[in-house]
């Protein structure tokens, strides 16, 4: 069930890493990747897509900075959510999905999925294995997220109020990861 803006911001409180001018951003519990947050902005019920989004981007591109030059350095510290996301080397980009199921009417979302170095490497073995490739040649993005998310969904099966996923998501320890990106 999708939550109003409100309720999404009182229930992430302990992971929002940045807020600015009714838009916040979030470390999600169930995380694609290392340090993969949601991008949240309060808007009213009318106007077309393009226009959220061209409100969006300039936050988003302030996220991607914090991301990119904070998360690096810092996964060591956070070794289970490293390992649980098969996250290592170098950061590579950040990929902006607009990718969300159910929106409530007041509220527009985009995911920040930072990609590394070992990702890239997943999606090129998985992209040749899945076309019987030799080689080096890459591609396979798509279904690369494809394979994390059934992954992630086979992990949260039982919700995030089983004992086994609460302890899961609690060793990743994203509110101190939280208040490591927002410091600036």
């Amino acid at each position: 069930m999708a939550l109003s803006y409100d309720n999404l911001r009182a229930e992430v409180a302990d992971r929002i890493w940045y807020r600015a001018n009714g838009v916040f951003a979030f470390l999600v519990d169930a995380p694609h990747t290392f340090g993969h947050s949601e991008l949240v902005l309060k808007i009213r019920t009318s106007g077309h897509e393009e226009r959220f989004f061209a409100k969006a981007v300039g936050h988003a591109g302030k996220c991607i900075r914090l991301l990119r030059t904070k998360l690096p350095s810092r996964r060591t510290e956070w070794r289970q959510l490293a390992d649980y996301t098969k996250t290592s080397g170098p950061y590579k980009k950040t990929l902006v999905l607009r990718v969300s199921v159910d929106e409530k009417a007041n509220t527009y979302k985009v995911h920040l999925v930072p990609y590394f170095k070992s990702h890239l490497g997943s999606t090129g073995k998985l992209y040749r294995a899945t076309h019987d490739i030799r080689g080096h040649q890459t591609g396979g993005l798509l279904h690369w997220l494809g394979q994390r998310e059934v992954l992630l969904d086979y992990d949260m099966r039982h919700g995030r109020e089983d004992a086994a996923v609460r302890k899961r998501i609690e060793s990743f320890r994203l509110p101190q990861l939280a208040r490591v990106l927002a410091s600036r």
